[in-house]
């Protein structure tokens, strides 16, 4: 008979592990195992909103065709297809919880604008507080009702052959027929971020030291807009949805950053990113410009609150550079977050469902961890599959001495410097090259050392991973852009790039998907 501490063990306490937990406590017992406190994630920090096509001129397959255009066509359709088509479910889901979002004076829901989106469709709360109400209502209606471990550091996943039956923590070892990865993602690889410092890809290491396979990981979003001091620290995320109201990115010299584009201040992130980033480049600083925007201060009060804070002399002008926000692979998933080893599931930004593509959409991560936070409750809550005995398979490996790990600081300014947001395959070998020495620290669970040890061997594993797969990519593609390949090349359409630990790369043919011209009207 298997040993059982719960139901179901959800890793992690973001948007996707609570919204999952709230759809599983009526019928599972839950526990949710978070190495912070349960208000601490990226989500907390989410300010744009929901997307969601609502308005009367908007339609989910227009939707559709910006988030494959924004991911480059590397998305896979049906995912995506219903992602969007589930949006504005969403929305009175979260209306019916309680959740109140903003709204015009004629009481229909107020809609944002953010790069990439053909209409206002963005649905957010308190101006830029979205994230923080969301986990805020959830955590309401959650408290109490789970087993909950906070401060608790999850570092092995525990197998019965190839079963996942638990997980092996700073405090215990725990046991359940299933378990939920919902740990985000790893911005903190990189010097400048708008992540949380938590964000250190543990479970996406966690999981492909236990066997899982993994995809997409060159693909990395840096968010254009990251609030920075004079000597580059970052210092918060400067919401998209700023310029989706009129803010302009300017030099020091009053020169638009994106005069050429046709979408000026709203094109995909990625271009952005490497705009703000060029800038940079050829000796210029890059401002946000929000004067033009009304009542700044009451439609974005966390935003205008921090610029007081940090810029005494406040023009409306704020130093931003672009910073590490989001990577589009992670777990491979299947549409009802279903990874590739038996009980273990994946959701939110740890999971690769191929919604984002090459490069996600603004907007469609917290519809992200609600879309599938449904598909994959419903999926365990009609499993009828029954767990065998347990017969614990111990992963345990004395570790060599003789190689320290490099410190975060160091790691987060190579990274930046070599796989940042531009590439080449100059810079990607000597990357790999310096990481070579600590490979074999990396690959394996080293819970008997320090927490900051376990973190930085989990960046430096997924640091390792992501540098390859950059390297094996021989094209620019959305998030991965080399210097030395700067454009798409059609052989790598629909290619993807997968790990897993016991087989290495391998590449895949994903069904065809059509190009944005073909999507029906």
């Amino acid at each position: 008979m298997m040993k059982k501490d719960a139901e179901v063990i959800i890793i992690g306490s973001g948007i996707a592990a609570l919204m999952t937990a709230f759809r599983l406590i009526k019928h599972k017992h839950v526990m949710i195992i978070t190495k912070s406190n349960v208000k601490c994630s990226n989500s907390v920090l989410a300010q744009g909103g929901i997307a969601a096509a609502i308005s009367e001129d908007d339609h989910w397959q227009r939707h559709l065709e910006d988030t494959l255009l924004a991911g480059a066509n590397h998305n896979d359709e049906q995912m995506t297809k219903l992602l969007v088509k589930n949006a504005p479910k969403m929305l009175k889901c979260l209306q019916a919880l309680g959740v109140t979002f903003d709204r015009q004076k004629n009481g229909q829901l107020a809609l944002g604008l953010e790069g990439a989106h053909g209409y206002r469709r963005i649905a957010h709360i308190k101006g830029d507080q979205t994230g923080r109400a969301l986990i805020d209502a959830l955590w309401e209606k959650l408290e109490g009702r789970v087993t909950l471990f906070e401060n608790t550091l999850a570092y092995e996943l525990l197998k019965n052959g190839e079963e996942i039956i638990g997980v092996k923590t700073s405090k215990g070892n725990y046991y359940a027929p299933y378990t939920v990865l919902a740990t985000g993602g790893c911005g903190q690889l990189f010097e400048v971020t708008s992540n949380v410092l938590e964000a250190t890809g543990d479970g996406i290491a966690i999981a492909f030291r236990a066997g899982a396979t993994l995809a997409d990981l060159e693909f990395v979003q840096f968010h254009p807009t990251v609030f920075i001091d004079e000597t580059g620290k970052a210092l918060g995320l400067i919401s998209e949805a700023v310029r989706g109201e009129g803010a302009r990115l300017l030099t020091n010299e009053g020169d638009p950053v994106l005069g050429y584009h046709p979408l000026k201040d709203l094109a995909p992130r990625d271009e952005v990113s490497r705009a703000v980033f060029f800038a940079y480049e050829n000796g210029k600083q890059v401002f946000l410009d929000v004067s033009n925007i009304p009542h700044f201060e009451k439609r974005f009060p966390t935003i205008s609150a921090r610029c007081e804070r940090y810029l005494p002399t406040w023009d409306g002008q704020i130093p931003i550079a672009p910073g590490a926000h989001f990577i589009s692979g992670g777990i491979v998933t299947n549409e009802n977050g279903r990874t590739t080893l038996p009980r273990l599931y994946a959701i939110g930004e740890v999971a690769c469902t191929g919604v984002h593509g090459a490069n996600r959409l603004a907007s469609n991560s917290l519809l992200e961890g609600l879309v599938f936070a449904e598909r994959l409750s419903f999926d365990l809550l009609t499993r009828n599959d029954l767990p065998a005995a347990n017969s614990l398979t111990e992963q345990d490996v004395n570790l060599p001495n003789e190689v320290e790990l490099p410190t975060r600081k160091v790691l987060q300014k190579k990274m930046s410097s070599l796989v940042g947001i531009v590439r080449s395959e100059k810079s990607l070998t000597e990357m790999e090259r310096w990481l070579q020495p600590y490979l074999s620290l990396s690959r394996l669970s080293i819970h008997s050392k320090t927490q900051d040890e376990f973190e930085r061997s989990n960046l430096v594993l997924i640091a390792s991973l992501m540098t390859r797969s950059a390297l094996l990519r021989r094209e620019s593609r959305g998030g991965h852009y080399r210097s030395d390949i700067p454009q798409q090349v059609s052989e790598w359409r629909q290619k993807i790039v997968q790990w897993s630990f016991s087989r290495g790369a391998f590449m895949e043919q994903r069904n065809q998907i059509k190009p944005k011209e073909e999507v029906q009207k």
